[in-house]
């Protein structure tokens, strides 16, 4: 199964499942862009690298299969935001609605207070969708200042179980988007995951296959269309 969808272009995607050489070029590359121009010391960008590559394995072990940061200024003020987007096996049973609305249910109940969900009709189907705010604690070396410290992120969570047409394994399409900005939530960014919702597509290999061999485009003239096989 494949999974399209598009986001824009200041989204740059985060390699998965790198080793520590993969993970050291990432991390010396983002800096010499100048956003961690104050991390270029090589002891700390050591440490960066050995941690970007935890948690790149992470997510691939996890059934990520895109991840991607942006940081871009946004009316002045520089902003952050972090998405990655999953798709791991999930027997639902009959009825996608009823499997929707009960992982709205699960969810809520195991966020608190702050968190608010609803079951949306989505091009790509039925979609639980989550908003609220969680803490995080930023370990010393992705710190600015060297120490451990807590960060409120403001989040965007969405479950859409994919329907197999051919009755094959279901799965689940898991989105999650984080921003430590949370006053650039509403106005940023909400927009933009409504857009990654809409242009959301699962499509089964055999309907992309029948009739070419070419491979799926990866980029489109506007933004950077992710097709991600699983």
């Amino acid at each position: 199964m494949r999974i399209d969808f598009s986001v824009p272009a200041e989204f740059e995607e985060v390699p998965l499942g790198m080793d520590f050489d993969a993970a050291w070029a990432e991390v010396n590359a983002r800096s010499a862009y100048g956003s961690l121009t104050a991390a270029r010391d090589e002891q700390r960008l050591t440490e960066m690298a050995r941690a970007l590559q935890r948690i790149s394995r992470f997510l691939d072990d996890s059934g990520v299969v895109y991840a991607a940061n942006c940081l871009h200024s946004f009316e002045g003020e520089l902003s952050l935001g972090s998405l990655a987007v999953a798709l791991v096996d999930y027997p639902y049973g009959d009825d996608a609605a009823t499997a929707a609305r009960g992982s709205l249910r699960g969810v809520l109940a195991t966020r608190g207070e702050g968190w608010t969900g609803t079951v949306i009709d989505a091009p790509c189907g039925k979609a639980a969708v989550f908003t609220g705010g969680q803490s995080h604690v930023l370990p010393p070396t992705f710190s600015p200042t060297g120490e451990e410290i807590e960060v409120l992120t403001a989040e965007f969570h969405a479950m859409i179980p994919v329907v197999s047409e051919g009755g094959g394994e279901q799965r689940m399409c898991l989105i999650a988007f984080s921003t430590p900005q949370i006053t650039h939530w509403e106005r940023c960014y909400a927009p933009v995951m409504a857009d990654v919702l809409r242009s959301l597509r699962c499509i089964e290999f055999e309907q992309y296959s029948a009739g070419t061999d070419a491979a799926p485009p990866t980029k489109s003239a506007e933004a950077s269309g992710q097709s991600v096989r699983s």
